[in-house]
């Protein structure tokens, strides 16, 4: 049987040599994962235990900070994931059997493949369009106002381009309901302010993950300048296990105090408006190399990216296999080869770096070898140069 410890430091080392451009995923500072591995891992924050005075002072601490960043009235920072934040968002909201308009999932779409039906809810999926990779908005307004659903979640998982969350707001709250906007992968880019920001074009909440473009520890958040609705947040996910449990009762407080660390030390601002020019310098490169981007031909917006991701137009087979090859040659995608630029731009890659992987990938996936050692090399060496954070 294989020892844990060894398997640890084999990852490390299969993560260290290789340029990972996992859409979904960052590196974190040596500081935010020592408090994941401090004392703090196995600690509760209940007033109800002697010896949480300090505990209780790491949330409040940065729950304040979260209010400062996102610029909020109230944060909740309870979830362990981002997918714990949306269940917390819908359970407190919704009741079952109401329906809860969404982006819908994969292709097209690009949302969060959440299950609703499994908790008695009506998913009720927003048209989209797939040549323009956006909601199609008139048919989109057309439907809430028929179906008038209590909650309607906008932000995706696939996605290039902002989504029309003021136009959607207005209408729905015009017959009471409810927007919310999952910002799992944009969260860094929204704090960063290089990304639209949900609240201020009429979203009734934010929430999401904090370990994407937000380069924290996995977990969720969730923000709001709606007291009403917080506090209906507070009860399914809240700190007060004597009130009785609802979705968490431990919050993981050593997350918590990396989450603290990481919202002080991002450059947010330069750090996002890098991620969104490497992204621009990929996806120039890869149309320029004969790959279509997805929402190409829309005329509503000039770039093919205004965040972390770039999205190649390809089947699912192809992307599979586009994957493995590139993985020979150290370079990590997700299996519809999409291409994220959040981890490496806190390493100091730069758009001409990005440009030059481009071709370099371009170059790969259309070979008929299976490694090309020149280019293997190549992206080893400049892997090599970037092995720090800078931002």
């Amino acid at each position: 049987m294989s020892n844990i410890k060894d398997l640890i430091n084999q990852h490390n080392d299969v993560r260290k040599n290789a340029i990972n451009l996992i859409v979904s995923e960052n590196i974190m500072s040596k500081d935010a994962l020592a408090a994941l591995s401090s004392d703090l891992a196995s600690r509760y924050a209940a007033p109800f235990y002697a010896g949480t005075d300090i505990s209780q002072q790491i949330v409040s601490v940065t729950e304040n900070k979260a209010k400062a960043l996102f610029g909020t009235d109230y944060v909740n920072i309870s979830p362990i994931s981002g997918s714990a934040s949306l269940m917390a968002v819908v359970f407190a909201l919704t009741s079952p059997g109401d329906k809860v308009g969404r982006v819908p999932p994969f292709f097209p779409g690009g949302g969060y493949p959440f299950n609703y039906e499994v908790f008695d809810r009506v998913s009720l999926p927003l048209p989209f369009s797939d040549e323009e990779w956006q909601l199609d908005l008139g048919a989109t307004l057309e439907l809430l106002e028929r179906e008038k659903p209590k909650l309607v979640i906008l932000g995706a998982s696939i996605f290039t381009f902002p989504m029309p969350v003021q136009e959607v707001a207005d209408l729905v709250h015009s017959y009471g309901g409810i927007i919310a906007y999952d910002g799992s992968h944009s969260m860094g880019l929204i704090v960063g302010k290089q990304y639209q920001d949900p609240l201020e074009e009429g979203a009734d909440i934010l929430f999401g993950s904090t370990h994407k473009t937000f380069p924290g520890p996995q977990g969720g958040i969730i923000v709001t300048n709606n007291r009403e609705l917080h506090e209906k947040i507070e009860v399914v996910s809240n700190f007060t296990p004597l009130n009785g449990p609802t979705m968490i009762c431990n919050p993981h407080l050593a997350r918590i105090a990396s989450l603290g660390i990481v919202l002080d030390e991002v450059p947010w601002e330069r750090y996002a408006e890098q991620v969104v020019k490497n992204s621009r310098a990929f996806a120039n490169t890869l149309n320029a190399k004969g790959y279509e981007m997805r929402g190409q031909s829309t005329s509503r917006f000039s770039e093919f990216s205004y965040c972390h991701q770039v999205l190649p137009k390809l089947d699912r087979q192809l992307g599979q296999g586009y994957r493995d090859k590139l993985k020979h040659h150290n370079i990590h995608v997700d299996g519809f080869m999409r291409v994220g630029t959040a981890e490496i731009t806190r390493l100091g890659y730069e758009e001409d770096e990005c440009t030059r992987i481009s071709e370099i990938m371009a170059e790969i996936v259309t070979s008929n070898q299976e490694v090309i050692p020149s280019l293997r090399h190549e992206i080893i060496e400049m892997n090599a140069r970037h092995q720090e954070i800078v931002m």
